[in-house]
């Protein structure tokens, strides 16, 4: 058993450094589905807040049979519901622009000539 131990401890490597995963992950430049879910995001937030707007909650009612609203307010529940619904769908297609912008980067990296290595006598 103690030479099972021996081995792990030989093989294992030590995590590596941030500045060397900043090395080798280098920074995608945004693609079009990722331009078009910050925007739609954008527009998605100012729309929350007009239906919030646009379909108030009523607090207060007059009259006994026909209920008739006489105090609105924002509602709120209908902003936070259309909020919440466009992150998840702007998040989305921000993932899939990501990993076509990681798969474009793996397909350079793969198609990309490799230099010649010349020997030094």
């Amino acid at each position: 058993m103690s030479n099972m131990f021996e081995e792990i401890d030989r093989l294992k490597k030590d995590l590596p450094k941030v500045k060397a995963i900043e090395k080798e992950v280098s920074k995608h430049k945004m693609n079009f589905y990722q331009i078009v879910a910050i925007c739609a995001f954008v527009i998605c937030f100012i729309l929350g807040l007009l239906l919030g707007n646009l379909f108030p909650v009523c607090t207060a009612t007059r009259g006994m049979y026909n209920n008739v609203c006489i105090q609105t307010e924002f509602n709120l529940s209908l902003t936070i519901l259309v909020w919440g619904v466009s992150f998840i769908a702007c998040l989305f297609f921000y993932a899939i622009g990501h990993i076509i912008a990681l798969l474009t980067s793996i397909d350079e990296k793969l198609t990309k000539p490799k230099k010649k290595e010349t020997k030094k006598d």
